[in-house]
């Protein structure tokens, strides 16, 4: 029993001692830290921009009235858009097949725009909404006869943000 017993110490000892050297090899393992820099960058806002819906426009102008104004807007910046201000932005011209209106001072369209501000109109990313100014145009009595029929050109300026 004597030599159990010794055999027993030894193997109690072994485990020690394996013990011990896998407690060395953990402890000795090395840690760090650090730090350094992430990078974001931000895109550059593309300007929105309209799509030719006279097509679509109906009749809703003559003289002494105000008419609607069909407008189409393009985003295609990766965010959604809203549009606060259209304003007007040049000269309203009459379609190709009504040359003579507002072709010189003695055949005036009388076409005016009326400056839409305060506005929420929504536009999703990469992608574009249409939608009726109601009243936005204004067609004089000094508008000549020969824009009887035109369609017209509205060029505008659109101002808004990020949504």
């Amino acid at each position: 029993m004597g030599n159990l017993s010794g055999r027993t110490r030894f193997i109690a000892t072994a485990i020690a001692v394996l013990a011990l050297c896998v407690a060395g090899l953990v402890y000795a393992a090395w840690t760090t830290t650090g730090g350094g820099s992430g990078y974001a960058k931000a895109t550059t806002a593309q300007a929105l921009t309209t799509t030719d819906v006279s097509a679509s426009t109906t009749a809703s102008l003559y003289p002494g009235a105000d008419g609607n104004v069909l407008i189409k807007i393009n985003n295609p910046n990766p965010y959604p858009v809203q549009v606060t201000d259209v304003t007007g932005n040049g000269t309203i011209t009459a379609d190709s097949g009504h040359s003579t209106c507002g072709s010189d001072a003695g055949h005036p369209t009388g076409v005016t725009f009326t400056n839409q501000t305060g506005l929420t109109l929504n536009v999703p990313a990469s992608g574009n909404t249409q939608t009726t100014l109601s009243s936005a145009a204004h067609m004089s009595n000094a508008s000549d006869d020969s824009c009887q029929g035109a369609t017209f050109t509205v060029p505008v300026s659109l101002s808004g943000h990020s949504s």
